[in-house]
């Protein structure tokens, strides 16, 4: 028997050198076609290295690049054990494996063992055909061929790229990922052997449809390892009494719509993408669905400050949501900024050494040229601090410093940031204040972004090795930056949530008819935009700001400080303690000229009373500075008044008040008394 075999043995190896000289011949002619390598799967990747989203090849294939470096050495070393235990000495083709192949089937009359090497199924793979002899004989070699061409690495590279796995699934990348949901660069024994064998009979061997016959191939696996003293004894009886996953895990699909973006261009790409943070949100934005209004969306960016680099990115609450068009990227589409772009009128102000955060104003009805814009609330505040207005988002002092900046100048200056801006009708004017143009929130957030790092901007970016992604510019001084973020960072939070130690400077922002509710928010580390809105931009009920995405913005920040280091502010909120320079003290002209000019304190023109009782309405009085003794007319009737105030009683109807001073000067008043309802 013995001299039988040896004699195959002769015979196998003058055939190896003959088909070698043939392969000669037939490589110049049919060439090994390698393309097929080429054809592999697209992975995003998250910062740590960690994957975020995989799309499949053209070929509709799970393939990945295999890079044997990255390939637990355990893995390696048994699929040579069990697939070709001379793979690094033999030259394409082994003829002691074909000799025993073909022993064993004259013996047995039926195949017991492959004589394929590594080398040869490769080039299976590489061109698929049927089982026979001349198939078989063209496989050796293209086998000797590919031997010629390429190393021994680069062979055991391709072929883990390509081998079967059942389905669309190819390639050791991709199985590791589909039955464990882990790259295979640290593997139990029991995965290793799952992972050698399922090749063998793709489907048959698939644990999720064939547990049992999977688990006799792994432990087969197994058993060689145990021999080849690859693994203990402990070991072995170890993964022999694990049970195969059952159930299949899907390839990651997270960011998509910056992923799928990435997919379309590379084959692999480095992110930004904090991971854990972006899934995290995911979830969170999910399950906001159910307290959304129909049609109604959220997206989100999250910004690490220090550099610009997007940490989280939802262009939608969910991306595969018809509903909703959840496939728009709606931090790209452009809406109207509502509120949002006044802290940046504020802080072109403060630059400009115009205003200060103590600065009093006028918040009341008036009037720029054709424009007469109102407050949200339809009320007006009277004389109030620049920093009260900001943070109660009142319309008519924004109005007023935009007019005083010049609306032009200003979105010269923010555009050297943003870039280009949707202004209606290409006309700058005073509207703008209150959210008269477009923006989308990626230029909206670097806005804010530049607030937070003290004024100089970066562009933002989610590419890790974006060229120029660290370049900066000055877009407000430190002090005028410094300014407008003290003011933001006392502004109260929403209902429910605490700010504490004022880290958190925001503003929330809603456009005409409710259609975009914004809130941007930051603090030392991170800047948060939100948007909540219908893409089909109809109008909502009553959603603002300070009531929808406020909150929101507010839950994120929480999930940040749960899963992030948390750093505070380098300075004190009370920034706005210090004095208001003479010259700022007051914005409008006339307000220091009121103050010493004789008039009414209260009540003020137009003044309705109502009887809190069946008797006449009290009406108050107060008066101030011009010249005493003073003469108090009501009604044309001279009432005995000493001082600067008294209470009256006046009946139901008009009354007019005169006051005339020492000096001749009169004031009056006219008010109205309603009929008490009794």
């Amino acid at each position: 028997m013995h001299r039988v075999a040896k004699q195959i043995a002769l015979y196998a190896t003058a055939l190896l050198c003959t088909l070698a000289l043939v392969a000669t011949l037939v490589g110049w002619i049919y060439p090994v076609d390698s393309s097929t390598l080429k054809h592999t799967s697209s992975v995003v990747y998250a910062d740590d290295g960690s994957w975020l989203y995989a799309k499949t090849s053209d070929q509709d294939k799970w393939r990945f690049d295999v890079e044997l470096e990255s390939i637990d050495p355990s893995f390696l070393a048994t699929l040579i054990a069990y697939e070709d235990q001379r793979f690094y000495t033999h030259h394409g083709v082994d003829p002691l494996a074909m000799s025993r192949a073909v022993w064993q089937l004259i013996t047995n009359g039926r195949i017991v063992s492959g004589g394929s090497t590594i080398t040869m199924q490769l080039a299976r793979l590489l061109h698929p055909k049927d089982r026979t002899i001349s198939s078989k004989l063209i496989e050796i070699i293209h086998a000797i061929q590919l031997e010629w061409r390429y190393s021994k690495d680069e062979i055991l590279s391709a072929y883990l790229t390509m081998t079967p796995y059942g389905g669309n699934v190819e390639g050791i990348v991709a199985a590791s990922m589909r039955y464990f949901a882990k790259e295979p660069h640290s593997l139990s024994a029991s995965e290793i052997a799952l992972l050698v064998a399922l090749p063998k009979s793709p489907e048959r061997n698939r644990p999720d449809k064939h547990l049992k016959h999977s688990i006799e191939s792994r432990n087969k696996v197994l058993t060689i390892a145990r021999d080849k003293s690859l693994i203990s004894e402990y070991e072995y009886l170890q993964a022999t009494s694990q049970q195969p996953p059952t159930k299949l895990h899907r390839y990651p699909r997270h960011a998509p719509h910056i992923s799928q973006r990435l997919v379309s261009k590379n084959r692999t790409t480095m992110t930004t993408i904090n991971r854990t943070l972006q899934t995290q949100l995911e979830q969170w934005a999910k399950g906001k669905e159910g307290l959304l209004a129909k049609d109604t969306t959220l997206s989100l960016l999250v910004v690490r400050n220090s550099d610009s680099a997007i940490q989280a990115y939802l262009g939608s609450h969910d991306m595969f949501s018809r509903s909703v068009s959840g496939y728009i990227d709606m931090t790209r589409a452009i809406r109207s900024p509502g509120s949002t772009l006044k802290p940046f009128i504020y802080a072109l102000g403060f630059q400009k050494h115009i205003i200060h955060p103590n600065t009093l104003i006028l918040d009341q009805e008036t009037r720029f040229g054709d424009y007469l814009p109102h407050n949200f609330s339809h009320r007006f505040s009277g004389e109030v601090s620049l920093q009260y207005a900001l943070q109660n988002s009142l319309n008519i002092p924004a109005v007023k410093i935009l007019q005083k900046v010049g609306a032009e100048e200003f979105v010269a200056h923010i555009s050297t940031l943003t870039g280009t801006l949707k202004i209606p009708k290409k006309r700058i004017s005073l509207p703008i204040a209150l959210g008269g143009l477009g923006i989308s929130m990626w230029q909206l957030t670097q806005l804010y972004v530049a607030l937070a790092n003290g004024g100089t901007a970066r562009s933002l970016h989610y590419l890790k090795a974006l060229p120029n992604s660290n370049q900066t510019k000055r877009l407000y001084s430190q002090r005028s930056a410094q300014m407008t973020t003290a003011i933001l960072r006392q502004t109260p939070a929403p209902m429910g949530f605490v700010n504490s130690d004022h880290q958190i400077a925001y503003k929330t922002g809603t456009s005409y008819g409710y259609r975009d509710t914004w809130t941007l928010a930051y603090d030392a580390q991170y800047t948060v935009a939100l948007w909540v809105g219908k893409p089909n931009n109809s109008i909502q009920l009553k959603l603002t700001g300070r009531n929808t995405a406020a909150p929101m913005a507010f839950e994120v920040f929480s999930i940040l400080n749960t899963l992030l280091p948390k750093k505070s502010w380098g300075w004190s909120a009370n920034y706005l303690l210090n004095s208001v320079p003479d010259g700022l003290r007051y914005f409008d002209t006339d307000i220091e000229q009121r103050r010493t000019r004789f008039g009414f304190v209260y009540p003020r023109e137009g003044s309705r009373f109502r009887s809190a009782s069946c008797d006449e309405a009290i009406v108050e009085i107060k008066i101030q500075n011009g010249s005493a003794p003073y003469y108090w007319y009501i009604d044309d009737i001279q009432k005995s008044v000493r001082g600067y105030s008294t209470n009256i009683q006046l009946p139901h109807g008009a009354h007019t008040i005169h006051i005339i001073d020492s000096k001749g000067e009169t004031i009056s008043r006219d008010i109205w008394v309603d009929r008490p309802e009794c």
